[in-house]
């Protein structure tokens, strides 16, 4: 993984996430590594919020892979219609009562995409996910 992917609050994993499913929160970045901070997610609490020091460098980190179960946790809905859609509202226009929204959709090979200027734009990971929300919205994406 490469520091220039990751903000503050990202979601990351290490190699043993198809095993024990452990997320770290990013908390800080500098030149060595990454703190982190352990998600608990009730099964290792005795590790939970334990800080991580920068010796935890990025070619030890990896993008949590991106699923339908993560976007419903995000606030998405599903929208029914033909096309896979996943749907986030994330203001209003009160003048206009016009909806601005955060569309995902779901290609014939299963990877999650927005279109942007009419360009394909995948994401693969939940930080890719949490990056270009906050992008667009000026928001964290939080569960």
């Amino acid at each position: 993984m490469d520091a220039k992917d990751l903000r503050i609050g990202n979601w990351v994993t290490d190699e043993f996430y198809g095993s024990f499913k452990t997320v770290f929160e990013v908390e800080s970045i500098n030149d060595k590594g990454i703190n982190l901070s352990i998600q608990d997610d009730g099964k290792w609490a005795e590790i939970s919020d334990r800080w991580i020091e920068p010796k935890y460098s990025f070619d030890l980190l990896f993008g949590i892979p991106l699923t339908e179960e993560h976007l419903f946790k995000f606030g998405f809905d599903k929208l029914a219609n033909d096309i896979p859609t996943y749907y986030k509202c994330f203001g209003n226009l009160i003048e206009d009562d016009y909806e601005f929204s955060f569309n995902i959709y779901v290609d014939s090979e299963q990877n999650y995409f927005i279109t942007v200027f009419g360009r394909k734009i995948i994401i693969k990971h939940i930080h890719q996910l949490q990056n270009l929300y906050f992008a667009l919205t000026e928001e964290e994406l939080i569960m």
